[in-house]
């Protein structure tokens, strides 16, 4: 007797199987504090067509469309000294040094106006680094210059926390244009990547005995 054939499972050879690869998400957050959404097939070694997607910016608070992270004097603190120990280990520490204990200005130093330092609060990582590394550069330059020199500090990003810090610190905070007021010729004025209108005002008022700042020239082409 014949064996009767099997129905062909492959009849319609028009038809391609269709495959459906299930992807996962994930929240993964850089070093600037942004929140991505990740999509990856959940297939070992496709890893093209990744998907990014930015969601938000990691802060917990924004102030006049900064954003911020929450944190306690302490926790700000511990931050500020992690950041302060690789100032200090830095070449660029022990050169500040040595340019003002070689240099005849720091003996006519009586105050220091110190701008634009930003928050420690900034959401972004990098941004908290540059600022408590600009601090710790701060304490360098007083440690040189000596005891009984007067520091003021202004940025509109201070948080009342930034504040309280810098003011346990021994420094006054004040709010613009107060600081540039005390521009005097025995100040000495720390502003790093200010903006021009910065450098525009200091350079209206006494010149002062020493400007760190992102271009020394622009001091005098503010002046002609």
């Amino acid at each position: 007797m014949p064996r009767k054939k099997k129905p062909s499972t492959t009849a319609n050879t028009d038809e391609r199987k269709k495959t459906v690869v299930h992807t996962k998400r994930r929240e993964i957050l850089d070093d600037e504090g942004w929140t991505h959404v990740v999509e990856a097939p959940n297939r070992k070694g496709k890893t093209e067509g990744l998907k990014t997607t930015l969601l938000l910016p990691g802060g917990d608070f924004v102030l006049n469309g900064v954003s911020y992270i929450a944190r306690t004097l302490e926790e700000l603190k511990q931050e500020f000294e992690h950041w302060k120990k690789q100032w200090e280990a830095s070449p660029a520490c022990l050169e500040v040094k040595t340019l003002l204990e070689e240099g005849q200005e720091r003996r006519n130093i009586g105050n220091v106006v110190f701008l634009g330092m930003g928050s420690l609060q900034n959401s972004r990582r990098e941004g908290r680094r540059a600022s408590a590394t600009q601090l710790a550069a701060l304490q360098t330059i007083i440690g040189v210059l000596g005891k009984g020199v007067e520091v003021v500090l202004q940025d509109p990003q201070y948080t009342d926390l930034d504040n309280e810090f810098l003011g346990s610190l021994g420094y006054k905070v004040v709010q613009d244009p107060e600081a540039f007021m005390g521009v005097k010729e025995g100040t000495l004025v720390y502003a790093i990547h200010c903006y021009v209108d910065v450098y525009k005002a200091i350079s209206a008022g006494p010149r002062p005995a020493v400007l760190i700042g992102t271009d020394v020239g622009n001091f005098g082409r503010f002046e002609s």
